[in-house]
């Protein structure tokens, strides 16, 4: 545009008016970035209750009618569902015992404990979500996943290892560990909502 004094004059407008900031030399992490730190840090915490969980099987085993035994590893096993959210808490409980089987000389258990403590985990941190993280939800969610247990490993030693109706027989030894376990596993979780490590994880 012509002006009488014969000059142009530009209008700067936008972006090329806003001052740059200078460059701090820091990184921002992207989305995806965010989520493998996450993928990560869980993928550890998952590791280290694996660890409990064999630690607390393996420490304990009184032998059962069925070939089998009883242990002190449910509570580990609740506590990693209640911490780690059903995924995470699934793949710890249920590698963890599984691994105890192996190396206790109880090979045949494997493949049934890592689904049924895998799916006592899972249904612990369900139902303990769903109610919002509660007392309430923490007894529910042990109740409902150490009765998944009891139930699992009768229909696995019933059907899959064909001990027929005296599969039975481990029914009352098992419910006794389930006590054990959710009430151990309260104390456990006490003890992690004092110190402020379940608004850690």
């Amino acid at each position: 545009m012509f002006f009488p004094s014969g000059h142009i004059k530009i209008y700067k407008i936008g972006y090329f008016n806003k001052p740059k900031k200078p460059y701090d030399g820091s990184i921002k992490k992207g989305k995806y970035d965010t989520m493998r730190t996450n993928h990560v840090k869980k993928t550890v915490q998952a590791a280290m209750l694996a660890a409990l969980v064999f630690a607390a099987t393996y420490a304990v085993k009184i032998p059962s009618p069925t070939n089998g035994y009883v242990n002190l590893g449910d509570c580990f096993v609740l506590a990693s569902g209640w911490l780690l959210g059903p995924w995470y808490g699934a793949a710890a409980a249920g590698i963890g015992s599984a691994l105890t089987d192996l190396l206790a000389g109880y090979p045949y258990y494997v493949p049934g404990t890592l689904v049924i403590k895998a799916a006592d985990a899972f249904v612990a941190a369900v139902i303990y979500r769903s109610m919002k993280k509660s007392f309430k939800g923490i007894l529910a969610g042990g109740i409902a996943g150490e009765l998944v247990m009891v139930a699992g490993y009768f229909g696995f030693s019933s059907l899959i290892l064909g001990k027929g109706l005296s599969a039975a027989l481990s029914i009352p030894g098992n419910l006794v560990q389930g006590a054990v376990g959710i009430t151990l596993g309260i104390l456990i979780m006490q003890v992690a909502k004092r110190t402020n490590l379940t608004e850690r994880l």
